[in-house]
């Protein structure tokens, strides 16, 4: 009898430790790198980076513990370089949708500024700060240089629609290329516009002007390899939990109110063009857009964290 005993102590002792293991196994601390910023004005990923790691705090309990680490600084062609050829660990990268990436590589379906991106200011050279005042209809803008950076959907969205488009290889001299006058605009989300003016306010050629607005429907999701099944999964369900409890707009308002600030929504012109590249994709994240002028000035929160 007291070898049965034993015996089923043992029994007992391999399934409880095999129980253990295995729930390490499930609840593994899960380590996600998101893409650094390019220098020290770039502003653009902060609330990237916060919204990642709002929604591995809200799938904390479910999931396990996590890391969330930067990349090194490189530009968005080189990023989705990385992510193609799977060369860091869950490696998560917000892009503009489009067909081709949707099917090519793994994605959370969540439009990560809310579709407020899609709203396009103007930084105006100097040489034509004047008339650019003075535009009345969409055939004038597409008379004028554009500047955009090498490898955004931007480019290719703006040629479609008869634009003049030149490509920049450093963010940085983006704003350079307009601010000396080598081109004529440089459209930046308007939710953008703030930091990277406050980031440059030295440089007193760069101005946002906000009289005019380019719209085009602009969705951006994190993507990363697609066999990032459970990291892609996890960062899914975070980001539901955090918009419906008011968290994630919270955090949006908060890194964003000030640029929106800044427009007077209801007397800026405001010019529509197609995204050609988003046409027959699953329309579920339409459900997360946010029309200014349609929404509250400021979207309330039931949970802050």
């Amino acid at each position: 009898m007291r070898h049965l005993t034993n015996k089923n102590y043992l029994v007992f002792c391999w399934f409880f430790i095999t129980c253990i293991f295995q729930s390490q196994l499930i609840h593994a601390e899960l380590t996600i790198t998101y893409l650094a910023a390019e220098n020290s004005k770039d502003a653009r990923r902060e609330y990237n980076n916060k919204l990642l790691e709002l929604a591995l705090m809200k799938t904390l309990k479910s999931h396990g513990s996590y890391q969330l680490l930067p990349s090194k600084p490189m530009n968005l062609k080189r990023a989705v370089a990385q992510i193609e050829n799977n060369t860091i660990d869950n490696f998560f990268v917000k892009l503009s949708a489009n067909k081709r990436d949707l099917a090519k590589l793994g994605y959370v379906n969540f439009p990560v500024d809310l579709g407020i991106v899609g709203y396009r200011v103007f930084f105006v050279s100097p040489k034509q700060l004047a008339s650019f005042k003075q535009i009345t209809a969409l055939i004038d803008l597409k008379n004028l240089s554009i500047v955009q950076g090498l490898g955004w959907l931007d480019t290719k969205i703006l040629r479609l629609n008869g634009f003049n488009v030149v490509e920049g290889t450093s963010y940085e001299g983006l704003f350079n290329m307009v601010s000396k006058s080598r081109v004529d605009l440089f459209p930046r989300g308007v939710n953008e516009i703030f930091f990277e003016h406050q980031n440059r306010i030295e440089n007193k050629q760069l101005l946002p002007n906000t009289s005019i607005i380019l719209y085009y429907p602009l969705p951006r999701f994190f993507f990363t390899h697609k066999n990032n099944t459970a990291a892609i999964q996890r960062v899914q369900k975070g980001l539901e939990i955090a918009y419906q409890d008011g968290s994630l707009q919270a955090l949006w308002y908060h890194h964003y109110h000030q640029s929106l600030d800044l427009v007077d929504w209801q007397n800026t012109k405001i010019f529509r063009i197609e995204n050609p590249f988003i046409k027959g994709i699953d329309p579920s994240y339409k459900q997360y857009i946010y029309t200014p002028s349609l929404q509250e000035k400021q979207p309330t929160a039931n949970d802050k964290s």
